[in-house]
Parts: C-alpha cells; sequence; structure tokens
C-alpha cells in the first residue's frame, strides 16, 4: 500500500512542477505587459499636459511648449529674468494653463534733483482808448527758479508716474504786466496797405483774368458792384479801389478776403 502511494506522488511531481513554473512565466508576462503599458500612458500622459505658454518681454515675444507646473517655473524654462521692480501680469505661482499669455513690464525708477525755472505770470490790463490786437508791456517781468526733487517711475521705458516730493522756490517770478488795447478798429485804421500788398503787390492794374480777380484788392465783378462801383475795377483809380474796399468790408467783412484779410489786423 506504501508502495502504491510513492508510485503515485512520483507520477504526480512532474505535473505539478510544470503547473507551478507556468503560472510562474504568465504572472512574469502579465507583470511586463503592465510595465509596457504603464510607461506608455506616461509618455502619453506627458504629451498631453504639455502646455503652449507665450512671454510678452523687452518688446519681444518668446514662445515655449513646457510641462512646467508654475509661471515662474515656465519663465525660468524661457530664461525670463526678473529685476527687483518688474511687473508680471500672471502671478508667479500660478498654474501653467493651454495658450497662457504672461506679459512682463520691466520697471526702473529714478531719483533726481535738478532746477526748474518758474514761467513769469502775466497781468493784462483792459485799455479802452487802446484799438483791439494793440498791446504795451508796462512790466517786463522775470522768470524765477525752483528746486525740484522728484521720483519718476519708467514703466518699458516711458515715464508712467512723476512724484514730486519737494519744490523749493529760489527765486520767485516777478509778474509781467500788460496793456491790451480793447476798443474795436474803424475801417479806416485797418491795415488797408498790408492787405493791398498781399493780395496785388499793391498793384491797381493788377489782373487774374483766368479766375476772375481784378485790382489792388483782387474784387470779383460781382464784388465790385455790390460795393457801387462800374465797369471794371483796374479802369478806377487806387484811391477809388480803397473807398471801394472799405464799402465792401463793411458790408462783407474780412470774409471777403478769405486769405489775405488776416493783415487788417496787422
Amino acid at each position: 500500500m506504501f508502495a502504491k502511494r510513492n508510485l503515485r506522488a512520483a507520477l504526480m511531481a512532474p505535473l505539478l512542477i510544470s503547473l507551478i513554473l507556468g503560472s510562474v512565466e504568465s504572472a512574469l508576462a502579465s507583470n511586463t505587459s503592465t510595465s509596457r503599458t504603464t510607461i506608455r500612458d506616461a509618455v502619453v500622459s506627458t504629451r498631453i499636459t504639455a502646455h503652449q505658454v507665450t512671454f510678452k518681454v523687452d518688446g519681444s515675444t518668446r514662445q515655449l511648449s513646457t510641462n512646467a507646473r508654475t509661471v515662474g517655473e515656465a519663465m525660468k524654462e524661457a530664461l525670463v529674468t526678473l529685476g527687483p521692480l518688474d511687473r508680471v501680469s500672471t502671478p508667479l505661482a500660478a498654474s501653467v494653463k493651454q495658450n497662457l499669455q504672461v506679459q512682463v513690464t520691466r520697471i526702473k525708477v529714478t531719483h533726481t534733483i535738478k532746477k526748474v525755472k518758474i514761467a513769469a505770470p502775466v497781468e493784462k490790463i483792459k485799455n479802452a482808448k487802446m484799438m483791439v490786437g494793440k498791446t504795451i508791456v508796462k512790466a517786463k517781468g522775470a522768470p524765477g527758479l525752483k528746486e525740484v526733487d522728484a521720483v519718476t517711475t519708467y514703466a518699458d521705458g516711458k515715464v508712467s508716474a512723476v512724484e514730486i516730493k519737494r519744490s523749493t522756490i529760489l527765486t520767485a517770478p516777478i509778474t509781467k504786466v500788460v496793456e491790451v488795447g480793447t476798443r474795436p478798429r474803424t475801417v479806416d485804421e485797418l491795415n488797408w496797405r498790408a492787405v493791398a500788398k498781399c493780395e496785388s503787390h499793391g498793384n491797381p492794374r493788377s489782373s487774374d483774368s483766368k479766375y476772375g480777380y481784378y485790382g489792388m484788392y483782387q474784387f470779383s465783378l460781382t464784388a465790385w458792384k455790390t460795393a457801387g462801383g462800374t465797369g471794371n475795377p483796374v479802369d478806377a483809380s487806387a484811391a477809388e479801389q480803397t473807398m471801394r474796399a472799405k464799402r465792401l468790408f463793411k458790408i462783407r467783412g474780412a470774409g471777403a478776403w478769405p486769405y489775405c484779410g488776416r493783415f487788417f489786423y496787422r
């Protein structure tokens, strides 16, 4: 009986060994497959999480494809360095997102002390006896001088803020006093010579038949007729032309001479 049991055990041993070895091989194959899947998934995951980030700095644009987790890490990767006062549009600790745009503004602060002129104030005194446009300087006045202590902030090279820390007057300005005429000019007080010079070089026989302007004040025939003239202005004397021009001024004003009318008050 004992001998039969030993024989059965001897026959079963190879089968058990085969089964055990098969299970081990199967387990190893399964682990290898799982390992390969994990590596593949990691690679795919890496590709998916790469983000496109754009840095705008120093007048140029830097584009980066990165797996960085924060803006600060991505900035280091893009070789963007920050000064102590520089500003960043997105916090450095913020998470990187797809198509993120980050603006870096360079900040510079200067402290200056300089002397600055103070413009002389002007006091105007009306003079009803003097014609409009006339002025008389009664006191010349003089500029002053002050010392200004200022802090200027520059953003990307442009002034963004100026803070005056101190302003001290070194020399007070002296007021300039000017008399200003307020009396309207009469027609006879207008500068007719300057207008005639502008219109025709003062020539009473000047004729521009192409555009239809004649005489010392370049009348159109319609304007000449409006001023009471007859015929052609070039046939009238210089005195009559001036008289007709003054009459036309009373009717139409300086607008009758669109370009040269500005010389009436000079």
